[in-house]
């Protein structure tokens, strides 16, 4: 049994400085991992956001509701024959002023002219055919009380008569309506106005009723406008509305609204709304672009930028500051309507809330931040 030992071997002499390289590698590598383990993971601060805020307040500004629309005449009459046929002139043209009973557009009255001088021949002959039963009826009785004519004579030159007063008579009717037809081949205005618009020109075959003209009245105007159906059940009575021209707004007056159509446009989904001006200026011409304004107290909304509108998944929302924690919270709120700037929100924000209203793409919920100004009250 041999039994080795390191005292009683001695190391070799080319082992000697292999056996120190190998100590140097092992104790380099033990340090490096002891100082590794030491070291602990650097500790990331979240840094502090300021953020812009206003305090809200419920009903703290007043609601000015404003839309875009255009004049428009009081009244618009669709022109049109009472006879069809041959369209042979029309006088007028868009935005020419007429006056009552003017002339502006004309049929080829060949038929009708026909038809009078037809009726009128028929007439003619009635008359003779009266006359003559007449003088018969009238012969005839002075001879009856000698008894040179029977009663029953008698009695047919009566009918004869009688038959021929009718036939007077109706041809006498076949006249008149043969002459109001040709007049109605003339297209004449039963009011003042200008043509606001024309749908027929020389030429064409029109029908009894088809549009020739469109005629807008001078008696009066509105101002028509186009709104959601939201703010229309937003108000009640009839609140005036002022009403001032677009290129130059200090042009101005004042309406109360006319009628409001029961019908929404089935490709807006607008309703139309006519305001009655009250003395309109001479610049309120007929297609001028008008905005019309109504003031509404606001009691039960609250007026923010509209900057400061963000989402919630699918819903609008906004940021809160929690004044305790100074952490965000995402809030979803109700919007009632949009502004130039502003959002108005009717559910949601209570009054003194501190709302941020800047660089809301950037926010999360639950960070926290700091007032960067002084909230406006």
């Amino acid at each position: 049994m041999f039994v080795f030992s390191s005292l009683s071997c001695p190391t070799p002499a080319w082992w000697r400085p292999m056996r120190s390289l190998t100590a140097i590698v092992t104790f380099c590598a033990t340090f490096l991992a002891l100082s590794g383990c030491s070291e602990a993971p650097p500790v990331v601060t979240e840094s502090i956001r300021p953020v812009k805020t206003i305090l809200v307040s419920a009903g703290s500004a007043a609601e000015k509701l404003v839309q875009t629309g255009e004049i428009r005449p009081s009244e618009e009459t669709s022109l049109g024959f009472r006879i069809d046929g041959r369209l042979v002139q029309r006088l007028v043209d868009v935005g020419a002023v007429v006056k009552a009973g003017a002339v502006i557009a004309t049929l080829d009255p060949s038929d009708s002219d026909n038809q009078l001088k037809a009726a009128k021949a028929q007439f003619d002959s009635a008359v003779s055919a009266e006359k003559l039963a007449q003088s018969n009826f009238n012969r005839l009785q002075q001879l009856s009380p000698g008894g040179a004519v029977s009663a029953a004579q008698l009695e047919q030159a009566k009918s004869e008569y009688e038959a021929s007063l009718s036939a007077r008579q109706s041809a006498e009717a076949n006249v008149t309506s043969a002459r109001d037809r040709l007049s109605f081949t003339r297209l004449t205005t039963s009011s003042d106005g200008i043509v606001s618009a024309v749908a027929a020109n020389p030429g064409q075959v029109v029908s009894a009723g088809q549009e020739i003209v469109r005629l807008a009245s001078l008696s009066g105007r509105d101002a028509v406008f186009d709104v959601s159906e939201s703010l229309i059940h937003s108000h009640q009575g009839q609140p005036q509305v002022l009403v001032t021209l677009l290129s130059d707004p200090s042009i101005q007056a004042v309406g109360q609204i006319r009628d409001v159509s029961p019908v929404a446009d089935p490709v807006t989904r607008t309703i139309r709304v006519r305001v009655k001006l009250e003395q309109p200026p001479a610049a309120f011409g007929f297609g001028a672009t008008v905005q019309g304004s109504i003031d509404k107290p606001a009691s039960d909304v609250v007026l923010i930028p509209a900057s400061a509108l963000t989402r919630a998944g699918t819903e609008p929302a906004v940021y809160v500051v929690d004044p305790q924690s100074s952490q965000l919270q995402l809030k979803p709120v109700s919007i009632s309507r949009y502004t130039e700037q502003d959002v108005v929100i009717s559910a949601g924000l209570n009054g003194g809330e501190q709302v941020v209203i800047a660089g809301v793409a950037k926010l999360r919920p639950g960070m926290t931040v700091r007032l960067l100004t002084e909230p406006k009250a």
